[in-house]
């Protein structure tokens, strides 16, 4: 056994160890900080708080820089999986640098020919953001491990959240205090600083060797079909147009919430205030980045998406309060900022849990491509809910933004109902059990930073029984954890069957209560009825827990069990364990525990043959010494 906190195998190195991790990541927020900086410059040059359809103008601005995600979405993700990623970022970092350098020119020569041509020189911005976008997307996996995916998309939409709360802030300076010309060229030094950062970055060798996609449509059309053809891909990125669709309208009507709603009438430093009321918002989504950055990969995905969409509804619901109940200026300025961090902090776990997933289930080949579609279906989100702001002429719109919030209050509730049903629907455990498996993984991946090594080999069907070292009181908790499809019973003594809440759990996972003597008749005709049942029993082969250093035997149950019912048996080691004297002290002090599988072992040779007690103990040394290969190189003691 591992006497101290030992893992089996060295981690990957840190996020902030990797060095071409922490490029992206910098060259990332400064570019995030990049497409913010002028927004509010934008609006000074357009005299837009002077305009009564502040939301019209507000949502335009978003309309027109993400119109190029929405038309050539597809095609720059085709182009990202051609060309070299790192180099068609750099490319768009600095055409945009020199669009913004000449911004101010552009606004005058558009603004004379058409209604929209003020905002044409963003459409210029936004056609190489998307050409960025997809190229970021599918390069980031090749820099980290897979087991750090919701971490470093967490982290790197930090940064992003950040520079833009720094963007939003220094932009609303700006356009106080300056010519929006100063704001442009400001905007321009950010974007050359990211192309500097990419530049130092040296892509790995699976980046540099993979193969590069076919310029023509039948290549589009496969990055299409992908997504068609693979239901989870195309249920995530359904929930990413409802987050993009509903956020977007959201983010459209603060200005005309915070001059209207919040602030009394000819108020001073509207820009500033505005500004620190999107702020808020950034504000949120850092903190929802920080809670999934310390959480790393405890909590599932596909569990984080749900009850973040549930959240997202409530501080919509929240935000449309501030507008509809009679509160006074401040304190529905208040409530209305609530309502924005936390919309912001549970729209980051969305966000990023779906980003990792994608990054996760789509091989590298298509990657660009998936996520150039991606982006194409996100951002027809945000369009449809901007253009249906901005584009009609609305009269007075800004006096609809409180049924505005009700309208996505309801569509982002319908969306996380929708969620959970899918969610319940597509597992075969019951509600109870299902909770209990659920928080017992988050607690293991959490707390005792449960790491599973290479695949779990346990079958999907038919009896098995799961034999292990024993190392500490939570070794049940992490064979649980570290099974996803199903859910295996144990050896329970009968003292902790009737004790309070653990009992209850122990009574759902259908564990069998038996006799520390182990002469319980009744114990092991339950145990043979629960493999007859074609179910699946976890059996720790030594019975015990051995102290550091002592050598422990096979007990022969676990080689009884399987022989008298023909159940496959999975050989499983624990380790990165501390050895506690008291079970409390095994439940409330940190590890570093690692689950390994090992191939199944069939023992249909013995099937009808007549077991003596020397072939019980030969096949009991042999199921341990197949748990003990299982165990890493570095570690010592017996049950290693």
């Amino acid at each position: 056994m591992i006497s101290s906190a030992s893992q089996t195998s060295q981690p990957p190195p840190g996020l902030f160890r990797n060095h071409n991790f922490v490029l992206l990541w910098l060259a990332y927020g400064i570019s995030a900080m990049g497409d913010h900086i002028s927004e509010m410059a934008i609006l000074k040059s357009m005299d837009a708080l002077h305009a009564p359809n502040l939301t019209r103008l507000q949502a335009m601005i978003t309309f027109m820089f993400m119109l190029p995600f929405f038309l050539f979405g597809p095609i720059n993700g085709l182009i990202a999986d051609w060309l070299p990623r790192r180099g068609l970022m750099i490319a768009a970092d600095l055409i945009r640098a020199v669009i913004m350098l000449n911004f101010g020119i552009l606004l005058a020569t558009f603004g004379d020919i058409t209604t929209v041509g003020p905002f044409i020189p963003l459409l210029m911005v936004g056609l190489f953001a998307a050409l960025f976008s997809p190229a970021r997307s599918a390069l980031l996996p090749t820099l980290i491990h897979e087991n750090q995916l919701i971490p470093a998309n967490a982290i790197t939409s930090g940064l992003g959240v950040i520079a833009t709360m720094i963007a939003v802030l220094i932009g609303g300076y700006l356009a106080q205090h300056f010519a929006p010309q100063v704001a442009f060229r400001i905007d321009a030094i950010t974007f050359v600083g990211s192309a500097v950062l990419l530049f130092c970055i040296r892509p790995p060798r699976q980046e540099t060797t993979r193969h590069r996609a076919a310029i023509n449509l039948a290549a589009i059309a496969e990055g299409v079909r992908y997504l068609r053809e693979h239901r989870r891909v195309a249920q995530l990125t359904g929930i990413g147009v409802i987050v993009w669709f509903a956020g977007s309208a959201v983010r459209s009507t603060i200005p005309a919430l915070v001059r209207d709603v919040y602030l009394p009438p000819g108020y001073e430093g509207l820009f500033s205030e505005i500004g620190g009321f999107q702020a808020r918002l950034g504000l949120g989504l850092l903190t929802g980045a920080l809670i999934l950055t310390v959480l790393g990969n405890a909590l599932r995905s596909e569990i984080a998406i749900t009850w973040s969409l549930v959240g997202i509804a409530f501080s919509f619901a929240t935000l449309a309060f501030s507008v509809f109940a009679p509160l006074p200026n401040d304190v529905a300025y208040h409530v209305g900022g609530f309502a924005v961090i936390v919309s912001g902090m549970f729209g980051a776990g969305v966000m990023a849990s779906y980003s990792a997933l994608l990054q996760r289930i789509v091989p590298n080949r298509i990657r660009g491509r998936l996520f150039g579609v991606q982006d194409l279906c996100t951002v027809a989100g945000l369009l449809l809910a901007t253009g249906a702001i901005g584009i009609p002429n609305w009269q007075n719109v800004d006096a609809w933004v409180g049924w505005i919030l009700v309208g996505v209050t309801f569509v982002v509730g319908v969306t996380a109902f929708a969620s959970f049903m899918v969610r319940m629907k597509s597992h075969p455990l019951r509600p109870a059990l299902r909770f209990c498996v659920n928080l017992n993984e988050f607690y293991c991946k959490w707390w005792f930073r449960l790491r599973r090594e290479g695949i779990c080999t346990v079958p999907n069907t038919g009896p098995v029984v799961i034999v292990s070292n024993h190392t500490s009181s939570i070794d049940p908790l992490l064979l649980v954890a570290s099974i996803p499809h199903r859910v295996p019973a144990f050896l329970i003594a009968k003292e902790y069957y009737n004790v309070p809440i653990g009992g209850h759990v122990i009574r759902l996972l259908e564990c069998i209560p038996v006799k520390r003597d182990g002469q319980d008749a009744a114990g092991t005709k339950a145990a043979l009825r629960h493999l007859k049942q074609g179910k699946l029993l976890g059996i720790f082969i030594e019975g015990r827990i051995p102290r550091p250093g002592e050598i422990a035997e096979a007990k022969d149950g676990a080689a009884l069990l399987a022989l008298h019912t023909n159940a496959t048996v999975v050989p499983a080691h624990i380790s990165g364990t501390r050895w506690h004297g008291t079970v409390v002290k095994a439940f409330l002090w940190r590890h570093r525990a690692v689950v390994r599988f090992g191939r199944p072992i069939s023992l249909s040779q013995y099937a009808h043959r007549e077991i003596d007690k020397e072939t019980l103990a030969r096949i009991s040394a042999m199921l341990l010494d197949r748990i003990r290969e299982l165990a890493p190189e570095e570690s010592t003691g017996p049950s290693a």
